[in-house]
């Protein structure tokens, strides 16, 4: 059984070398949020990497994750990243923290593992000002190959794009696959980091 001081170094020693990784891509964060459950040993920190200029990316990044055990015992295994427009779609930085929180302690208590690509439906919590309402979970895409999955010791931890999608995008994923989704995304014009795009109705 590991001690609370093994726990601890075992943790700042994963948030060295996934928090490195990250900066060398993305340079500093600007904030931190952390998502801790004592009674469950659950302990994630979320990042806010912002975008570094105009048409740039911003970022949200998970650190600890991928150390939380499932109700199962299964543990997570992976971490998470968030891509949005640098206007983070007319919402707070706060705001998406406490989503994404949301998201994280729903996803670690109710998915049975970490397979992707995995669909998490529409949300009331989801940002008012956001159409994209439910969660596509998938393989890291438009990123270094350095993240696709970062080495903690002898363990992988592969990293997964959040992509916050519309409820008819999740349904097209669920019904035909991400493929179709993806061709979806190529004929818009709005881009897949862009919280605000239309539902696909509204782009017929």
């Amino acid at each position: 059984m590991e001690s609370a001081k093994e726990r601890e170094l075992s943790f700042d020693i994963r948030r060295t070398v996934i928090l490195g990784a990250y900066m060398r891509e993305w340079e500093m964060p600007e904030y931190r949020v952390i998502l801790s459950k004592p009674e469950t040993g659950v302990h994630v920190e979320i990042y806010y990497f912002p975008a570094a200029g105009e048409g740039e990316i911003a970022r949200f990044a998970t650190v600890g994750l991928s150390a939380a055990h499932r109700p199962n015992g299964q543990v997570v295994g992976a971490e998470w990243m968030m891509a949005l427009t640098p206007d983070l779609g007319g919402e707070s930085v706060d705001r998406i923290f406490t989503y994404l929180s949301d998201l994280i302690a729903h996803h670690i208590e109710t998915a049975g593992d970490s397979r992707i690509p995995r669909v998490m439906g529409e949300s009331p919590l989801a940002p008012a000002n956001w159409t994209t309402t439910a969660l596509l979970l998938d393989e890291l895409r438009g990123e270094s190959e350095e993240l696709e999955a970062i080495e903690v010791g002898d363990e992988g931890v592969q990293i997964q794009w959040a992509v916050p999608v519309t409820a008819q995008e999740a349904a097209l994923i669920l019904s035909e696959g991400v493929e179709s989704f993806d061709s979806y995304i190529e004929e818009i014009e709005h881009s897949i980091i862009d919280p605000r795009r239309p539902n696909a109705s509204s782009e017929a």
